[in-house]
């Protein structure tokens, strides 16, 4: 269980909370609750008020929406540090567009909405800081819808791959997965089936290799021009 003091100091260094004064940042603090949520446990459903947005401070939680056959499309993962629901807010009559569950044991920080907003007037630099943040997301998302309609299933695998690569201490190129390959198969739009025939493929071109749940590239410029 995460301490006050804990929740104040993850808040703080928050980019949505830096530019208040103390006053209003003790206001909000104070307003602020803890939410526990299990694995594949509902925290919303899509068409829900939306009262409060939240801040992971453990576990993950995914964004997804679900089809009227129950299949899932998975928007995004958000993980310990980042927010999530708070442009709903400034919607009018604001509900909550997709749904969120949690993809293991999950602790939020639940900001209500009203008390934020409050803390908001008169605050030109939180508000910019806001919009900033809001056009980035806008912009991923159109990119996303590029890469969706225009990309084949495996030049986007490639692409994610190539995205989320880190170099480890030993100079070796990996990407880590927390989220299972059915909810990445969701991601990137295409069957669990179809994401390990295209992994097989890249793994017999000598381009990757699997490491448990780690995916390790072997060569990132043949792997970045590989056309599938």
């Amino acid at each position: 269980m995460l301490a006050r003091i804990e929740i104040r100091e993850l808040l703080h260094n928050h980019p949505l909370f830096v530019a208040f004064d103390d006053a209003r940042f003790q206001r909000i603090t104070a307003a602020a609750q803890l939410v526990k949520i299990e694995p594949q446990q509902v925290l919303f459903q899509r068409g829900d008020r939306a009262r409060a947005f939240f801040i992971v401070a453990e576990g993950q939680v995914r964004l997804f929406l679900q089809s009227r056959g129950g299949d899932e499309k998975i928007l995004a993962l958000v993980n310990p540090g980042q927010s999530f629901a708070e442009a709903v807010m400034f919607m009018q009559g604001p509900i909550y567009p997709v749904s969120a569950g949690a993809t293991e044991a999950t602790t939020l920080i639940s900001i209500p909405n009203a008390d934020f907003l409050a803390a908001l007037k008169d605050d030109t630099g939180t508000c910019l800081r806001l919009l900033g943040a809001f056009s980035q997301r806008l912009h991923a998302q159109v990119q996303e819808i590029e890469e969706l309609t225009l990309e084949s299933a495996g030049n986007r695998l490639i692409r994610h791959l190539a995205r989320r690569a880190v170099r480890d201490e030993d100079g070796t190129l990996r990407v880590h997965f927390e989220e299972t390959r059915q909810m990445l198969a969701s991601q990137l739009s295409i069957k669990p089936e179809t994401l390990s025939r295209l992994t097989r493929a890249l793994s017999d071109a000598g381009l990757i290799e699997s490491d448990g749940r780690d995916i390790v590239i072997r060569d990132l410029d043949r792997l970045i021009h590989h056309d599938m």
